[in-house]
């Protein structure tokens, strides 16, 4: 497994060793047998480049330990503050008679020494990844628990929501920056994240199959549009329809809470029914019309001229494929990347009719309501979830580029729509 351990990686490592105990285990070699690191040795950043040269052996998460290293203990300690302090997490400690079977979820987790020391890594260098981690699989657990798994389920859950993200050490973090633009190559990176994770904890049999092939999923909706597999219905299993969700749930609190608490939600799980489990959705649904929405749960200052205009522009997404579909050769609309951006947009407009918009008079809504705070705030808020699944289409097609060939009909459709469409939505 030494192939994942990259220079992002090793920088992460070799910087705890500057602010944490870090010690070899075991001798470190190269993979042509030379030792390269005694036991017993103080890793730092001095380490660097010595570390990143070279392929090692064994893997060098197999070779260190820390001082205050994270613990099933100390998850479940976090755990605890979250539940306790977050506003957010308020809304979901409602729904349950106690917060035991979910904390002790932590504590029961499989969790052997290579992989605590990947999050201790991911605690001390990359608290992001640490903390939405741990707020994922709040989110997971309380999902499991309102379907009924059993203790042992649940601690597979609560190993597969603190693992999930565990690839995306091995990224760039300026690639993972909020609003870095990412090149197809970069992207390519990104969208990896769940495969990397997955042949991490594939090597260990605690986590292999069931938790690794859950991580491998976390990404993957119902209806085929997610990555990296584009797995559908029951090729998902069911704790990865769980990650599915929970991290979908947490990623939108994670940035729009403060500004329209549960609100968001609510639209989010009425525009997506067809990608997640329905039986998981109607968990949150009843937990929304219960009465506990917690949190803001205005949009702010909402003019019926600006949600008009992004109605509009919207609606010319929708209108610049269909010109584009319809102009292609015949035979064309077969090819893969066409016929997948079709399909997408296809299904959202769908999505939008069911939801009692009409794709080509979207404006229109607005008419009628311009003093309705109310009213207004719910439609602008299906207006972003519409123009972030649009904007998820555009980064699905740079990912799949290579699926049409450089002369093709269909790659010059897809490249008219794609410019015009990044045009209108670029204010997402």
């Amino acid at each position: 497994m030494s192939e994942h351990y990259d220079e992002h990686y090793i920088n992460s490592v070799t910087a705890l060793g500057d602010t944490h105990e870090v010690v070899t285990t075991q001798a470190i070699f190269t993979r042509n047998g030379i030792k390269l690191i005694d036991r017993g040795a103080r890793i730092n950043s001095a380490m660097r480049e010595k570390l990143v040269r070279h392929k090692l052996i064994p893997a060098i998460d197999e070779c260190l330990s820390v001082t205050d290293g994270v613990t099933n203990a100390s998850l479940r300690d976090r755990a605890r503050e979250i539940l306790d302090n977050e506003p957010r997490f308020q809304f979901f400690r409602s729904s349950l008679p106690g917060t035991a079977r979910l904390l002790n979820a932590f504590y029961a987790m499989p969790l052997n020494a290579p992989l605590a020391f990947k999050l201790t890594v991911a605690r001390e260098r990359r608290p992001e990844i640490f903390e939405h981690s741990v707020q994922m699989t709040l989110i997971a657990l309380m999902l499991a628990i309102k379907s009924r798994l059993p203790e042992r389920d649940l601690a597979s859950v609560a190993a597969a929501g603190m693992l999930h993200d565990i690839g995306e050490l091995h990224i760039d973090p300026a690639l993972l920056r909020p609003g870095h633009p990412l090149d197809p190559d970069a992207m390519r990176h990104v969208y990896a994240h769940p495969m990397t994770a997955y042949l991490i904890l594939q090597i260990y049999p605690a986590f292999h199959p069931e938790i690794s092939t859950a991580v491998f999923e976390h990404h993957e909706r119902l209806d085929g549009s997610g990555y990296p597999r584009g797995l559908k219905g029951e090729e998902i299993g069911r704790i990865g329809q769980i990650l599915m969700l929970a991290e979908a749930v947490n990623a939108l609190f994670e940035k729009s809470w403060h500004t329209h608490g549960a609100a968001r939600l609510a639209v989010m799980l009425k525009m997506n029914r067809r990608k997640f489990d329905p039986e998981l959705i109607n968990h949150l649904v009843r937990l929304l019309n219960s009465g506990e929405r917690a949190g803001p749960g205005g949009a702010g200052s909402v003019s019926s001229e600006s949600v008009a205009a992004q109605l509009n522009q919207l609606a010319e997404v929708f209108r610049l494929w269909r010109h584009a579909h319809h102009t292609c050769p015949p035979g064309v609309t077969e090819e893969p990347l066409v016929a997948f951006v079709n399909q997408r947009l296809t299904d959202l407009e769908r999505t939008l009719l069911e939801t009692g918009f009409q794709p080509d008079e979207l404006a229109a809504f607005t008419a009628g309501i311009e003093n309705d705070t109310a009213a207004l705030a719910e439609i602008q808020l299906m207006t972003s979830e519409s123009r972030r699944q649009a904007c998820d289409i555009l980064k699905e097609v740079h990912r799949r580029w290579t699926a049409l060939r450089d002369d093709s009909a269909g790659r010059a459709a897809v490249e008219y729509w794609v410019t015009r469409a990044q045009t209108l939505l670029q204010a997402d």
